[in-house]
């Protein structure tokens, strides 16, 4: 047998976490896990030696005897002397626990512990983990009993009781399709505009300001002062009927999608930081029965910031699962001739062959800071080092953010038959913080004043960075680009739209999965 004292000791551990982190915590995380491990191996955790199992009085007293009154708050006292009684009496008297009572205690604790670090504010603040995070009570009861049931069996050598709701008519060997994207606010209201901010900026992959409490007092100084001008800009946007224009094209693009892949597959939505969340997403489709899940950033090329935050976040969350997802993504498709070709098709309506409608293309990609591209160099010589570090990929600017943009404006160039002097390229949306952080050039703003005052009547401009349009298109460029390039001379501003949910991208996106799932259910290898 193993020693209450290890346990114990686990316990310990537990309870000095709860104390150093201000955690408030009820029966249902500090005592029900012992308890469901307990009732389902028909065993007191309470020190219970080798030989027999417990009877509804050693449970009573295991209980009752560490001061455990369930569903109860508990004060930090408590808290310790529920750790100590709740073993304390196999360790001072130096019982065992069988094997596969100790596995279910150590799995119980594990996961008791996991649970409340999550729900503690500053294990929350330290790791920017969005609201979406937080345990879900009910699952919380069935993951703790699940852990302790799996452990358990682990240490007797029985299978684990399986009660899996997947009798759903045909799940079997179908494939689950997240798109994910950043998110939106749920309304203009300005209260829901920083709530949206401050998951989106409290994410150290956007706001990557060091060191920690740097970081809080500028994002304290943001959302107190930033969410009102945002609240603004979406107004402007916002449809009266269909709500943010973001959520709607992705809703769409989503329905249209799941019709033209058909029943192997399951489309759903995952926003980083807004409703409907990837971790939403993902308990639906464990739920249904689907376990092979592609995830599918909506950014052509890789940033930190989008693609790699959005992939961060959904690791977190289905690593929290006990039964955790076998993932898979799709990779920056920028390059990918499938989807150059759709770009090409949809664009070329609008600017003529060879831009014969306009004056000048300008590619108008989301900017980033310069040290989100350096830090993708592991060789320090390449990137932001010399003046053509963007004239081609190559191994060591292969993720780079600002080179992707490059190679993506050079291929569109090429698909749209543009002269080398009928195109340029700039980058948006900065938050230079008074000139504190360097954003990648050039500026999609000072771009625009430039070329007006160059000649340019006739602007078009589009933004191969998103694949739906939002408040950074639709505001950014189509209210604030045109006045600013009205302003210096210019006549006219074509804002050409995302892709959004088109015929041609939802059939270019579905070409793009399944490459990545060549063989779903239904089809034949």
């Amino acid at each position: 047998g193993y020693p209450c004292s290890v346990v114990f000791q686990q316990l310990v551990r537990l309870a000095l976490f709860c104390f150093r982190n201000n955690i408030i915590m009820t029966a249902f995380l500090g005592f029900e896990p012992l308890l469901a491990a307990q009732d389902m191996l028909g065993t007191s955790i309470r020190g219970v030696s080798t030989g027999g199992g417990s009877s509804s009085s050693s449970s009573s007293s295991s209980s009752s005897g560490s001061g455990l009154p369930n569903h109860q708050f508990l004060d930090r006292p408590k808290v310790s002397a529920c750790a100590a009684g709740s073993c304390g009496g196999g360790f001072f008297s130096g019982q065992t626990l069988s094997g596969g009572a100790f596995a279910a205690a150590c799995a119980a604790v594990f996961v008791a512990r996991k649970a409340m670090m999550q729900r503690s504010p500053r294990f929350r603040s330290q790791r920017s983990i969005p609201k979406n995070f937080e345990p879900n009570r009910s699952q919380g009861r069935h993951q703790m009993a699940a852990a302790a049931a799996a452990a358990a069996a682990v240490g007797t050598g029985n299978s684990p009781p399986l009660e899996i709701a997947a009798t759903t008519a045909g799940w079997k060997g179908k494939t689950g399709v997240i798109l994910m994207n950043i998110g939106t606010p749920a309304t203009t209201e300005v209260e829901d505009v920083r709530d949206y901010l401050s998951r989106f900026l409290g994410d150290d992959r956007v706001l990557d300001v060091q060191p920690a409490f740097i970081k809080y007092l500028l994002l304290q100084l943001l959302l107190a002062t930033r969410p009102q001008k945002a609240a603004e800009n979406y107004r402007r946007i916002w449809d009266s009927d269909k709500g943010s224009p973001l959520l709607f094209h992705s809703e769409e693009l989503k329905e249209s999608l799941q019709k033209e892949l058909g029943d192997g597959f399951v489309v759903k939505l995952g926003m980083a930081y807004s409703e409907p969340f990837v971790g939403d997403s993902l308990k639906e489709l464990a739920a249904a029965g689907v376990d092979d899940v592609l995830l599918v950033p909506m950014f052509p090329q890789y940033a930190s910031s989008t693609t790699g935050s959005i992939l961060a976040n959904a690791y977190t969350v289905a690593s929290e699962s006990f039964c955790t997802p076998y993932l898979r993504v799709l990779p920056p498709f920028f390059d990918d001739d499938n989807y150059l070709n759709c770009m090409r098709d949809t664009l070329t309506e609008s600017l003529g062959e060879g831009g014969s409608e306009v004056d000048h293309v300008l590619f108008s990609f989301h900017g980033i800071p310069e040290r989100q591209c350096t830090a993708t160099d592991d060789s320090g010589e390449v990137c932001l080092k010399r003046p053509d570090c963007c004239a081609d990929l190559q191994r060591e600017n292969r993720n780079c953010y600002r080179a992707q943009c490059y190679e993506s404006a050079r291929l569109l160039a090429q698909k749209l038959g543009l002269a080398d002097d009928k195109w340029s390229i700039g980058f948006q949306s900065r938050l230079t913080l008074r000139g504190t952080v360097q954003w990648i050039r050039p500026y999609t703003d000072e771009l625009l004043e430039s070329l007006a005052r160059r000649g340019v009547e006739k602007l078009a401009i589009l933004a191969p960075s998103f694949t739906a349009d939002c408040v950074e298109t639709l505001d950014e460029l189509g209210n604030e680009g045109r006045e600013e390039f009205e302003a210096a001379g210019g006549k006219e501003l074509v804002v050409l739209p995302c892709l959004n949910s088109s015929p041609r991208w939802v059939e270019t996106l579905a070409t793009l999965v399944r490459a990545q799932v060549p063989h779903p259910a239904g089809e034949e290898a």
